[in-house]
């Protein structure tokens, strides 16, 4: 069984009204990138145990790591900020945009997994400087929330290259190929 090494391909896609999806907006120079599903407890106790234990997922925390050579437009369009002529300020009360964001997760044999959020904010949180630096990079952070999509909450979907490869149905595969290949062009959806 291989094993996930790096991601890459990020691409964002803002989110319209009516739960449609913008444009790809490639972002480049991913340092790293952390998710952490966050789940509500269910235990019910009866005759002095516990009669029961579950949990539900709630939505993902996301964090990255973006090189510093981003440019200021494409932080103020990811971020919610102002941006005008080369200049981006930041505005008291401004609203952080919903966005999907894909990416790719290379694996050690060669095959690929590919990812996609479905309702993602970003902030990046702070700015940290050194005179004596390799370069700074910028970390976002963010929570991933449930969408409805033909009547099922979902926070995410994920396609796996080496499985797409094993689907037996020469119809299916094809379809299963043709969303992977489209991964970073639209978002994929579940149905």
């Amino acid at each position: 069984m291989s094993r996930e090494l790096g991601v890459r391909k990020l691409t964002a896609f803002k989110k319209q009204s009516g739960g449609t999806y913008g444009t790809a907006i490639p972002l480049k120079n991913c340092v790293s990138l952390n998710t952490t599903n966050n789940y509500k407890e269910i235990e019910y106790y009866s005759d002095c145990t516990t009669e029961h234990s579950s949990a539900n997922l709630q939505n993902v925390d996301v964090e990255i790591e973006m090189s510093s050579a981003m440019g200021l437009k494409l932080l103020a369009e990811l971020t919610g900020q102002e941006y005008a002529n080369g200049k981006m300020a930041t505005i008291v009360g401004g609203t952080v945009p919903q966005i999907a964001l894909a990416y790719e997760i290379l694996l050690d044999d060669n095959t690929t997994r590919r990812r996609v959020l479905y309702s993602l904010n970003l902030r990046k949180e702070e700015q940290s400087n050194e005179t004596e630096s390799e370069g700074e990079v910028w970390t976002f952070t963010g929570k991933s929330l449930p969408v409805e999509i033909n009547g099922k909450q979902y926070v995410d979907l994920w396609m796996s290259e080496s499985e797409i490869e094993a689907i037996e149905d020469e119809a299916e595969k094809s379809s299963a190929k043709a969303e992977y290949e489209s991964f970073f062009e639209t978002v994929v959806l579940p149905i």
